[in-house]
């Protein structure tokens, strides 16, 4: 069962092989054109680059993350100052010399919206399939109607060992609807020995974007 707990855990035991230092390559290549100063989410962000370089496009970048520890390194490693308010279950997080700020908690529990575009890289697939319908449904709650969104999604076959789960391009179009469209995939097999099963035909990392 995956439960916040169980994150916490993977944090504590840096069990955190999903994490990247590196600016993903697909973010940087297919970030829809947004407005300077344009909101952007980024839920379940953990300590990734990627919220720096989005902060250094100009939008105003808010993340999401449930563990503190993950928080606290993000600043750290950056060499970022920040302030720390509390409010009710989540505490806030501001960077003192950008726009850009990290909400700790759990995301079911932040209840802002209006924002302007979404950044997806290792949230939907870090959920079970009973949340992932749920989650996309509070997701778009926080967007504004003409909200953009880059969605990263991994696909595979044979056990289903993860996170990450696999989220078939099927599931990815039921859940978002018709306003999602498919514009980049890789089959990580070819690129990756840790991706390498004999049990698995494929293992594709796909890029989706939302426009209105």
């Amino acid at each position: 069962m995956i439960t916040n707990e169980f994150w916490l855990e993977r944090w504590q035991t840096g069990r955190i092989g999903f994490h990247r230092d590196e600016v993903n390559p697909w973010l940087m290549q297919y970030w829809p054109s947004v407005e300077r100063g344009a909101k952007v989410l980024v839920p379940l962000c953990g300590k990734s680059s990627d919220l720096l370089w989005l902060a250094n496009q100009g939008c105003d970048v808010t993340g999401v993350e449930l563990s503190s520890l993950a928080v606290v390194q993000f600043f750290g490693d950056n060499d970022l100052t920040y302030q720390t308010e509390s409010h009710g279950d989540l505490k806030i997080h501001t960077a003192d010399s950008m726009s850009l700020r990290i909400v700790e908690g759990d995301f079911f529990q932040f209840h802002e919206t209006g924002f302007d575009a979404c950044y997806d890289r290792a949230a939907m697939v870090a959920m079970p399939e009973q949340l992932r319908q749920p989650y996309v449904e509070h997701l778009l709650a926080r967007l504004a109607p003409e909200a953009k969104v880059l969605l990263v999604v991994l696909s595979y076959d044979g056990e289903q060992s993860g996170p990450p789960f696999s989220v078939l391009d099927t599931e990815v179009v039921s859940l978002w609807g018709d306003k999602v469209h498919k514009i980049a995939s890789e089959d990580l097999l070819q690129l990756d020995e840790r991706y390498q099963d004999s049990e698995r035909t494929f293992y594709e990392e796909s890029v989706w974007r939302v426009m209105p």
